[in-house]
């Protein structure tokens, strides 16, 4: 019966996403045409990305998972493997990702990541309801510093997921994100998926914008206040994160963290 289950289970992930994959054709048409619209076809692969995360993560979080912030910061960080396994599965289903070289793709991960994890906190606390505990400020209070920063998008995406997720995965392309370097110094990239990742980056971005623009009803003004709010907000993010991962540097134990934590963060 498992069996059964399981086979049933890999078809409607198959039929999902050779959807996708065809919806990402007429995508990739539309943006490489001077007479970009938004369409149903766009709102359904939208849709489709997010059925993704959502399914990625039903897999592996577990229902009773929650973010627990105690004193001790090491098994606060190391509690995030399970989102980042989510995350890096969800990744792995996208097309532009599953383009890239596998060391190419760790590069990317590794260097984008961890400016990600306030947004899936926050993302994962309002599509799945999973708590956020705060037990205590631990050292400096990092603690609360975290659940700020997760916090900082809910003005701009109130009850809006989708577009979440779409930030997501334009971060994740972003080919300069943390630090005042290239993503490209961090590790050999050759030119070919640079340029892989660049336009994926360009192709969410203005699928974004078009998002935007819908949601505000086609009225330009509203819809580029909303856009410069999300940049504006997003370079605030950066600051408080360095900030974050500042005191994380001075305060982990590096050698209890789970090796995942410790690429992602750039401890090793």
């Amino acid at each position: 019966m498992g069996m059964i289950k399981e086979r049933i289970r890999t078809e409607e992930q198959n039929q999902r996403h050779r959807a996708l994959r065809i919806l990402g054709e007429h995508h990739h048409q539309d943006f490489c045409s001077t007479s970009y619209l938004f369409s149903n076809s766009h709102l359904r692969y939208i849709d489709l990305i997010f059925d993704l995360f959502i399914e990625s993560s039903q897999q592996i979080i577990p229902e009773d998972f929650i973010f627990k912030y105690d004193y001790d910061l090491t098994n606060v960080l190391n509690s995030y493997c399970t989102p980042i396994s989510c995350l890096i599965m969800f990744f792995k289903q996208l097309s532009q990702f599953q383009q890239l070289p596998v060391d190419d793709r760790l590069i990317l991960l590794k260097n984008n990541i961890k400016i990600l994890l306030p947004l899936l906190t926050h993302l994962l606390n309002t599509t799945f309801d999973i708590k956020i505990l705060i037990n205590h400020p631990g050292p400096n209070y990092i603690n609360n510093k975290i659940a700020y920063a997760s916090s900082l998008f809910e003005d701009i995406a109130l009850d809006d997921n989708k577009l979440l997720i779409l930030l997501i995965v334009i971060f994740l392309f972003c080919p300069c994100l943390f630090t005042n370097e290239s993503l490209y110094d961090a590790g050999y990239i050759n030119n070919h998926s640079r340029q892989l990742i660049q336009y994926a980056y360009d192709e969410y971005t203005q699928l974004l914008w078009y998002y935007i623009l819908e949601k505000c009803l086609d009225q330009e003004e509203q819809a580029v206040l909303t856009y410069m709010k999300i940049v504006t907000t997003f370079l605030h993010l950066q600051n408080v994160t360095s900030e974050i991962y500042g005191i994380v540097e001075c305060s982990v134990q590096v050698d209890q963290l789970h090796m995942m934590m410790q690429s992602v963060l750039h401890l090793t």
